[in-house]
């Protein structure tokens, strides 16, 4: 399938930090991405798994869009947490673009648990955070870690996306994470219903591209988008800027992990 062989092709052209020409995308590769993750967010971080783990406490969930190929009618925060993408390097390159970029105001698609909502949050603390999840229990479990781990900067809304997003709140999102609906059809709709909620430099972060062929289908109308100037694939995540002052650009890149090392 599609999706299947374009990881074998990540691997064979994802670049380090030589050979990017863009001074935006050169910064982000020797600035950003170099950042080395804070020690104490790291062990706020195990502390937040932890208690997520500790969570095997089976709940029914409402999954209101295509969810998880090992979707079930209960689950748990530990089964939930396990199959998080925000921890370990993707976690870091989450955490990383917030803390160089220091968006003032983000956006989360797909709450879950609450583990992409706390790294963007303790990645920017002078940032605020809107989340939105529409399964009211599994929020709930991320609303009593957000309470206990005292982030006062992120704000839940219990909803689904279309209806979030269809709301004229007037704000303007400087940092997107899509963490939610794994569907072509209903990313890239968002996608739409975000282009007066969201400018020019907002950084949008789409999770799971090779989850599916769907997703990848998804991906690759991103990247061939004449609105989006800036595009990079990460193996998981890609990220895609609009950057209108910017020459159309596409890069297929591997997250550094601290300083030096690769994928």
């Amino acid at each position: 399938m599609k999706y299947t062989r374009s990881w074998f092709n990540y691997f064979r052209k994802a670049k380090g930090r030589h050979g990017i020409h863009s001074p935006f995308v050169f910064q982000l590769i020797n600035s950003c991405l170099t950042t080395k993750v804070d020690k104490n967010f790291e062990i706020l971080r195990k502390s937040f798994l932890q208690e997520l783990y500790s969570d095997t406490k089976l709940f029914k969930i409402n999954d209101l869009g295509v969810g998880s190929k090992r979707v079930l009618l209960t689950r748990s925060a530990k089964n939930l947490a396990k199959n998080a993408s925000s921890k370990g390097i993707y976690g870091n390159l989450l955490w990383k673009l917030v803390h160089f970029y220091r968006p003032n105001l983000s956006l989360e698609l797909g709450t879950s648990v609450g583990l992409g909502a706390f790294t963007i949050a303790e990645g920017n603390n002078t940032g605020n955070v809107h989340t939105v999840e529409g399964c009211e229990n599994t929020l709930r479990k991320a609303e009593i870690n957000f309470s206990k781990f005292k982030l006062a900067n992120v704000v839940t809304f219990n909803t689904d996306f279309e209806n979030f997003l269809a709301q004229n709140s007037g704000l303007k999102y400087d940092f997107v994470f899509l963490d939610g609906n794994h569907s072509k059809l209903a990313t890239l709709n968002y996608i739409d219903l975000l282009e007066n909620k969201t400018h020019s430099e907002t950084f949008f972060v789409f999770d799971d591209i090779r989850w599916s062929e769907d997703m990848w289908e998804m991906w690759l109308e991103i990247v061939g988008r004449a609105d989006f100037h800036v595009t990079l694939d990460f193996g998981r995540m890609g990220i895609a800027v609009k950057r209108h002052q910017q020459v159309k650009e596409h890069f297929i890149l591997r997250p550094l992990i601290r300083n030096t090392k690769f994928l």
